[in-house]
């Protein structure tokens, strides 16, 4: 294996890793990794629409809507009409959504913190560029 295909794996590997524990932690909040996600991004851009979910996370409108309807079912999140165009739906936090949410967050922080164990600033902005520059390779190809 040379040394392109040990880094690839690597990779796939590590990727592998994380997601297994983030998929024990969301199953502890009774959530699924969808859920999760969705919870992320209605987070991370308030005021979104069940298609900007759908185009951020590259699923099907009907994927998108059956998530977020769930979702709603159990009273994580709600819907409200938009004010710009009646015909669509605007997707908001509850009390409880928002609670999982922050326990996602903290997750997430606490992930990250174990993964950067030891490396200095530099090192994890270096990391953070090299990732970067290989998701605009795979993007080209």
């Amino acid at each position: 294996m040379d040394s392109n295909q040990l880094v690839s794996w690597k990779l796939v590997l590590l990727g592998r890793k994380i997601r297994n524990r983030r998929n024990r932690f969301v199953r502890h909040l009774n959530l699924t990794s969808e859920q999760a996600d969705a919870l992320r991004f209605f987070g991370d851009f308030p005021h979104s629409t069940i298609t900007d979910f759908k185009d951020r996370q590259q699923v099907t409108h009907q994927t998108a809507r059956l998530i977020v309807k769930r979702m709603v079912d159990r009273d994580l999140l709600v819907l409200e009409a938009n004010p710009a165009d009646r015909r669509e739906k605007l997707v908001g936090f509850t009390e409880a959504g928002l609670a999982k949410r922050h326990q996602l967050d903290d997750y997430i922080k606490d992930t990250s913190q174990a993964l950067f164990a030891g490396f200095t600033g530099a090192e994890q902005q270096a990391v953070l560029t090299m990732l970067d520059r290989i998701e605009r390779n795979l993007e080209r190809n």
